[in-house]
């Protein structure tokens, strides 16, 4: 998954709000600082390092989630 273009087109958001999940439980997943996922979701920020592995194998669940459910 490429996680910089999933959050510049807005599905990022997309998959957490359809899987109900705040963007504090997001960022506890993520294991960064909830302002950081809201700055990413919000493109104040670039997801990088760690935390955008973290962050897309997370989103990358969530999709795969949403998937089989529908």
């Amino acid at each position: 998954m490429d996680v910089r273009a999933t959050v510049a087109s807005g599905e990022a958001r997309r998959l957490r709000v359809a899987a109900h999940l705040s963007i504090s439980e997001m960022a506890k997943g993520c294991n960064v600082d909830q302002s950081t996922v809201w700055r990413w979701e919000k493109g104040l920020r670039t997801p990088r390092g760690s935390g955008a592995l973290r962050y897309g194998a997370l989103l990358d669940s969530l999709r795969n989630r949403l998937k089989s459910a529908a």
